[in-house]
């Protein structure tokens, strides 16, 4: 029996191997273009401490009241102290806290950052750092990347300092490491001599930077970027997920606020239990997809934050014209007001965009009756007008109840256990193309019980 069960497996394993395919080069189904790209959301610091390559964390002491304003990650050197100041002479409105170092009994004063989770230390990179100063100082601040087991330093820049206290002045160096270090538990440290202070120092936006990708200013990972140039992906959704609704009122990611120089970008609180610094912004998104060549999902706000909270009807038209705005930033020519905005950031050229997503899971958090009933249709219609070529994605896949309203495309969203996604298979097969399927997020997220 044995025997002929061996027999048996040989030949159907021959029989297995002489199989051949012809495969066709017409005919059979179209499939999308877009058939695989990437949403982006900054979760678990994908974003500040992860594609954002700004190494300083909590560079501008940022926050609000939900996120309060802290000295987190930030040490005293000696019998340095450090508190927080909020001056009548701010470094800018965004940006109105600073760090004020006074001195103690120690002949140097000083103090240093943590990064995120450390920092690297590369020897072939050269390290961009800068940071804003008010008070009088005369002399140098010296700048070392250095070890936090060993005390060795590797990198070290000496910063010739002359500031008032009558103005903010920002400093910049330029450093390069010795060698590699052996892990990332190293700490930025600045120290200055006490004789040299009179009266309070205040410290803000402290940044550095390592080399970026395509050797953009204020710019994103190499590794990272790489990484997803790897992927091949056909498009971007930006911003993504639930960090576009905010929490609660009035918090939200506006991306109004996300442009320009660094010093007018207040930031806001994430959704991920932390404060976003939008260093990552609006731009930066549209250079990441270009850089890439990605095709832009532009993602607008449409009225509803996480708590349920959502804005009535008659007070949604602000809302409406901010996207009509940001539509208008990415892809208006320089006779437009926004366009013209985007040229004066140094990107003259617009940015092609053919998909606008109107807002992210609008189906849960309470938002389904409102979404249905004039928060959709009001984004819809104004941006259809304006724009009439333009792919509109409803942000959930039933909103008429069974499929978008209009010619709108839908966003389809699942996170299931395997024998779900197993079982959904041919879930799509009957779907048509007067309302085109978007599958903007799926993953397994448990095992089968």
């Amino acid at each position: 029996m044995l025997f002929r069960n061996l027999l048996s497996a040989t030949a159907l394993a021959a029989a297995t191997q002489a199989v051949e395919f012809t495969v066709e080069s017409s005919g059979g189904n179209a499939t999308s273009p877009y058939q695989y790209g990437i949403m982006f959301e900054d979760i678990n610091n994908s974003g500040d401490g992860g594609v954002y390559a700004e190494l300083v964390q909590n560079r501008a002491f940022q926050g609000d009241r939900l996120f309060p304003k802290n000295l987190w990650f930030w040490h005293p050197i000696g019998g340095t102290n450090l508190h927080l100041a909020n001056l009548s002479d701010p470094l800018s409105s965004a940006l109105p806290t600073s760090m004020q170092v006074t001195g103690g009994s120690e002949d140097t004063i000083g103090f240093w950052n943590e990064g995120f989770w450390g920092f690297p230390v590369v020897s072939s990179w050269q390290y961009n750092g800068s940071f804003y100063i008010h008070g009088d100082f005369e002399g140098d601040i010296n700048v070392v990347l250095v070890s936090n087991t060993t005390g060795k330093p590797y990198a070290e820049a000496s910063v010739d300092v002359s500031s008032s206290s009558s103005e903010w002045t920002q400093y910049r160096y330029l450093f390069t490491a010795s060698e590699d270090a052996p892990d990332s538990n190293n700490t930025l440290r600045f120290t200055m001599p006490a004789s040299g202070v009179s009266g309070p120092l205040n410290f803000n936006l402290l940044s550095l930077f390592p080399p970026t990708y395509n050797d953009r200013p204020n710019g994103l990972r190499i590794d990272l970027m790489e990484a997803m140039a790897g992927l091949n992906p056909s498009f971007f959704r930006l911003p993504g997920g639930n960090n576009l609704e905010g929490n609660e009122p009035p918090f939200w990611w506006d991306w109004k606020k996300s442009l320009g120089p660094l010093e007018n970008r207040p930031g806001f609180p994430g959704t991920w239990d932390y404060e976003n610094t939008n260093g990552l912004g609006l731009l930066e998104y549209l250079l990441w997809a270009q850089d890439l060549g990605m095709e832009f999902i532009l993602d607008v706000w449409a009225g509803l934050w996480l708590n349920g909270t959502h804005v009535p009807e008659d007070e949604l038209g602000p809302y409406v014209q901010d996207a009509l705005d940001e539509i208008e930033f990415v892809t208006g020519s320089t006779d437009t007001e926004w366009g013209a905005y985007r040229a004066e950031l140094g990107h003259p050229e617009p940015f092609p965009l053919r998909f606008v997503e109107v807002g992210n899971e609008d189906s849960l958090n309470n938002g389904t009756a409102s979404y249905g009933r004039y928060r959709f249709s009001a984004f819809y219609n104004a941006i259809h007008e304006k724009y009439p070529d333009m792919t509109i994605i409803s942000s959930y896949y039933d909103v008429g109840p069974v499929t978008p309203p209009f010619d709108a495309s839908g966003d389809f969203h699942e996170y299931a256990a395997p024998v779900q996604m197993s079982s959904q298979f041919g879930y799509f097969d009957n779907y048509t193309n007067d309302h085109p399927l978007f599958l903007g997020e799926y993953a397994v997220v448990t095992y089968d019980l």
